[in-house]
């Protein structure tokens, strides 16, 4: 009882943190989305890939193997604080001296001053990643929370007030810095002992062993999942890329606002489980069928939405990417069933399996990707289904085996969400046939479509007692009794 509360505890956090930074994120992409161009924003969004792709390597699985190890002391916080910069310092260095080369490649020299600037994170990161690991381990997403509002903050802002003065694509690369040093100085200020530590790699084979195989599964799931970008922008140019850039983006929404939530506080509890001896199945079901409930209707509408959504948020020069986002939102909604497999994976340490699900699903997802490359943009969103679906077999394969679980046990009660997807997407649907009858301007159509979605999602899920309706309720009671 004592680990349930405290995982809702986090989770509560972990939700408050991600909505405050979504009514900071989401104003300033609506800002910065009248301020630059598609094209703009494909020169920035193939860096980001680069970055994201160093990133990986950068932390090394240093965080995860932190919050997984069962005795932490402070020689294995020291060694992993050396892995942290060593990796960190070494691929800025990289970064630096190849940025021109990936600049020719794609014959745009702003490619070049924008990774110089993006090298400034990999300088700094070092200084904050044992720490925010720890954070998490201990489940302080209070503190999580400050931390990572703050920084969002000042990306934001940056970002803004340089785009706003003229200065273009260069601006989306200097607000990620702003971020990371306000995390930084948080960071170092709030747990010292753990940011300035003097480097030391004694003891370090397990955590290097470790974080190989997360590295390397990492690498393969985000180059999979992010290399389309590079195929992009070769074939298809980088307006063309900021459009599916955007897609992207809003299909992410649901990740920035629900999923990055879950999976923060998922890898510590399901860890903590495993310390304890519990099994994962019911956690992992329960998790599932909640995660299913919110992801299935959110993709549902924004397939139906999406023109209507990507007018009123960014303007009338991004609707061309309405196709795809229809597209990619219905090709994600296979993965909600294992988007906690990763997880579960690493928390019980079979890094190797998740490498394995890497190493078939990325050169596969890719090939799909590339051969969709010689045929249009929207063929390129549809064969992410193709990818996704081998994904969640494989993840399932993988889970029926670690947890000794049929997949009835860890999916059954996602059946639910499917009904209750079918359910809300009607509702949204018949509203927007009737908005187009009356011929409703955008706003009021939208809103039409939002809420009857919403209440219809309310509606269906007190019905099917559907588990997110649970926890709804039991935090509606907690917070009335807080109140009290």
């Amino acid at each position: 009882m004592t680990q349930a509360r405290s995982v809702r505890g986090a989770l509560a956090w972990s939700f408050a943190e991600r909505y405050l930074s979504l009514l900071i994120t989401v104003p300033a992409t609506m800002i910065l989305a009248r301020l630059l161009t598609p094209t703009q924003v494909g020169v920035y969004s193939l860096c980001a890939v680069v970055t994201n792709l160093a990133s990986i390597m950068r932390d090394f699985g240093v965080s995860e193997y932190l919050i997984q190890e069962r005795e932490l002391d402070r020689e294995k916080l020291r060694s992993a604080f050396t892995i942290t910069l060593m990796m960190a310092w070494g691929l800025a260095l990289v970064i630096f001296l190849g940025r021109h080369l990936l600049a020719a490649y794609y014959h745009e020299p702003l490619l070049a001053d924008l990774l110089l600037v993006l090298c400034l994170n990999f300088v700094m990161l070092p200084l904050a990643s044992p720490s925010f690991a720890l954070l998490n381990r201990e489940m302080a997403f209070h503190t999580v929370c400050v931390v990572q509002v703050s920084a969002n903050l000042a990306n934001a802002a940056t970002s803004i007030f340089l785009a706003w003065h003229g200065h273009g694509a260069i601006s989306l690369a200097w607000g990620p810095v702003a971020g990371i040093a306000t995390q930084v100085v948080i960071l170092v200020w709030l747990r010292p002992r753990e940011a300035l530590l003097w480097p030391r790699l004694r003891g370090a084979g397990r955590q290097l062993r470790f974080g190989a195989m997360f590295t390397a599964s990492r690498l393969v799931e985000s180059g999979s999942r992010n290399g389309h970008e590079l195929i992009i922008g070769k074939q298809f140019g980088f307006t063309a890329l900021g459009l599916f850039s955007r897609a992207t983006g809003l299909i992410d929404l649901l990740a920035t606002t629900v999923s990055s939530a879950v999976l923060r506080v998922a890898t510590p509890a399901f860890a903590a489980d495993h310390r304890a001896g519990h099994s994962l199945v019911a956690p992992y079901a329960k998790g599932t069928a909640i995660y299913s409930g919110v992801a299935w209707p959110f993709f549902g509408g924004m397939a139906l939405l999406s023109h209507d959504v990507l007018a009123l948020l960014f303007g009338p020069q991004w609707v061309e990417a309405a196709p795809l986002t229809t597209l990619l939102a219905i090709s994600a909604m296979p993965y909600a069933l294992t988007v906690l497999a990763p997880n579960a994976l690493a928390a019980t340490g079979n890094v190797r399996r998740r490498l394995t699900v890497a190493l078939w699903y990325g050169p596969l997802h890719l090939a799909c990707v590339l051969a969709a490359s010689f045929w249009s943009l929207q063929a390129v969103a549809a064969v992410f289904l193709v990818g996704n679906l081998v994904q969640t077999a494989m993840y399932t394969h993988h889970l029926t085996d670690v947890l000794q679980a049929r997949p009835r046990a860890l999916f059954g009660p996602s059946w639910a969400s499917a009904k209750l997807a079918l359910g809300s997407c009607a509702g949204l649907a018949l509203t927007q046939l009737a908005c187009f009858e009356l011929q409703l301007p955008l706003l009021p159509r939208l809103l039409a479509c939002v809420a009857v979605g919403t209440l219809s999602w309310i509606a269906c899920a007190a019905w099917l007692h559907h588990p997110v309706m649970v926890e709804v309720r039991r935090a509606l009671s907690h917070l009335r009794s807080r109140h009290a």
